[in-house]
């Protein structure tokens, strides 16, 4: 049986009756038990009671979901409902895990997600699967998203692709929430491993430029900027704002941070971002990965079509390296800042994706982060990004 998906989405007030409604509208599109079951959810949604439902549903399939800050389907973005991607396939071998203390110890939740990766490796060998895909979601405030990748990977296999997001909360940096095939957490990371014998399709782009002059990171340790140009770093986004006649308060300033994202240069290009998810009381910045001292970055901003072009190449770069499959399903992790630059144009995003994969079905949600680690990508941990992975059918 080829691989094949089906999305859903309720935005039921009750969190059991909003998956079971999403559960059953998908599982009627599925020609048979879903073996993976993708799930995203507002931060009002207990993450404990979508599991329970799901595993009621489907006992036998490998669950990850998380908190979003705004989830969709190809049918539109939703904030704080039930969104569902089901999987079935007999041309898969799916496994998964929970680990949690990202905050504390980064370095034991890669392990613990590594756990029993060759065994399952292994078996996938044994039927002629040799490519592998996994799809990890991390804690959005924890801080060490980039490290879990790195560590996930060199624990594993250098060269399988990485894809997947950080957890939101809709913009109040409080809490998100992680679900893995171990459960539900608040503070760590959950991953799907997924053996096939085609390649997973997988793209990513983003489309911003710099709205600031280019500054030096003289200050910082792992993921807190602590100085730019020699002076508290959030005196650079005070002097940004006020430039555009917004003075910044404890009430707009979470906002404008994650709208107004950090761009690092790699010589003369900008080669990734970094998200500021809150202040310190000494000015400093938290963002949701490390950055280095001596960096030169800048304040990203972006133009809506710049954004949307982006997203349909990143795209049509995970179309192309299907390499001719059609793709069963695709999922999309797109950062929080873009969501807020669109506002309510959000959907010609979807769209984008869309007109690239004209009647697939679509799942994705607006994160604190991406994770694209493949092909060149190696840095891996990326912010303002829209990252597209396709299934192969």
């Amino acid at each position: 049986m080829p691989t094949t998906t089906s999305t859903a989405l309720s935005a039921d007030a009750d969190t059991q009756t909003a998956t079971t409604i999403a559960y059953d509208d998908a599982r009627a599109r599925l020609p048979a038990e879903p073996v993976w079951c993708v799930a995203f959810a507002g931060p009002d949604r207990d993450l404990e009671v979508v599991e329970a439902v799901l595993r009621e549903k489907a006992p036998g399939a490998v669950l990850l979901g998380c908190h979003t800050a705004g989830e969709f389907t190809e049918q539109g973005l939703a904030h704080n409902a039930v969104a569902l991607m089901l999987v079935s396939s007999d041309e898969l071998l799916v496994g998964g895990a929970t680990a949690r203390g990202a905050r504390a110890d980064p370095s034991a939740v890669s392990k613990g997600l590594s756990e029993g990766w060759s065994e399952l490796a292994a078996k996938a060998a044994s039927r002629g699967y040799g490519a592998s895909t996994s799809v990890m979601l991390v804690d959005g405030l924890a801080g060490s998203g980039d490290r879990v990748v790195k560590e996930y990977q060199a624990a594993t296999r250098v060269f399988q692709q990485i894809v997947g997001g950080a957890a939101g909360d809709e913009g109040r940096f409080k809490s998100t929430g992680v679900l893995g095939n171990g459960g539900a957490t608040d503070d760590g990371a959950g991953v799907a491993q997924i053996f096939s014998k085609h390649t997973w399709g997988a793209g990513a782009g983003h489309g911003l430029s710099p709205s600031s002059k280019r500054m030096t990171v003289t200050k910082a340790h792992g993921s807190t900027l602590q100085e730019i140009d020699g002076r508290p770093a959030f005196e650079a986004y005070q002097a940004h704002a006020q430039a555009k006649g917004i003075t910044l308060t404890d009430e707009n300033r979470g906002s404008y941070l994650i709208g107004n994202e950090i761009g690092v240069f790699f010589l003369d290009s900008l080669h990734h971002a970094r998200a500021p998810v809150g202040v310190g009381p000494d000015g400093s910045l938290n963002l949701v990965a490390d950055i280095a001292e001596g960096a030169s970055i800048c304040i990203l901003d972006g133009a809506p079509d710049s954004m949307v072009e982006a997203c349909r190449q990143a795209a049509a770069e995970a179309k192309t390296s299907l390499r001719g499959k059609p793709a069963a399903g695709v999922l999309v992790f797109d950062c929080v800042c873009r969501g807020m630059i669109l506002g309510k144009d959000f959907s010609r995003e979807i769209e984008a994706v869309r007109q690239v994969f004209p009647g697939v079905p679509v799942l994705g949600f607006l994160t604190y982060g991406e994770i694209a680690r493949f092909g060149g990508r190696l840095d891996g941990w990326h912010n303002t990004t829209s990252v597209v992975a396709a299934i192969p059918a």
